[in-house]
């Protein structure tokens, strides 16, 4: 019982629904401009999540911080089609030899459903990096969308956002019956 209603709150409150930290207008622009940029559906594929949607922070490690000036937009893109360019990308990067620091971390979160950009290979010859970097630091630099750093992941699909979501929610609600 307590799975479905975790599923429930985190399809009502944590993918949909209106955002603390930018405005209604703020926030379609936001996925307007990402959806552009990587040829996606603003409204079914981007998710705008973390403590920027609900106006705190829900991560064990930070759980109920305020959202606040040194907080970041966190972005989930759902994009089977881009995530497997990603991985497959990283996979050829790795099979000419070449490794990276966070090639462990990298693989942990892809077999978690996710691509986490600051764990792929800063390297020339790894394009895609440096491009997803730059994209997000000129939306911050914009300030359209406020002064804070705006983070994006690439998830495979909607089940491991979901599910991700739902293990936030809870280890909150664990956390409170221990109480």
């Amino acid at each position: 019982m307590a799975e479905a209603s975790d599923e429930r709150l985190v399809n009502s409150k944590l993918l949909h629904g209106a955002c603390y930290a930018l405005s209604d207008d703020q926030h379609f622009a936001l996925k307007e401009a990402i959806s552009e940029r990587f040829s996606i559906a603003p409204h079914q594929d981007i998710f705008l999540v973390g403590s920027a949607r609900l106006g705190f922070s829900i991560a064990p490690h930070k759980r109920y911080r305020r959202f606040g000036d040194a907080s970041d937009i966190d972005v989930a893109i759902v994009s089977h089609d881009l995530y497997e360019k990603v991985w497959h990308e990283a996979h050829a990067y790795a099979d000419s030899g070449a490794d990276w620091p966070r090639r462990s971390r990298f693989e942990q979160y892809i077999s978690w459903g996710w691509i986490r950009p600051d764990m792929l290979p800063r390297s020339p010859s790894f394009q895609f990096s440096e491009d997803w970097r730059q994209f997000f630091r000129e939306l911050q630099q914009s300030r359209k969308f406020g002064p804070y750093k705006i983070a994006g992941a690439l998830y495979h699909d909607m089940r491991f956002l979901t599910q991700y979501q739902q293990r936030a929610v809870k280890s909150c609600r664990e956390a409170m019956e221990d109480l």
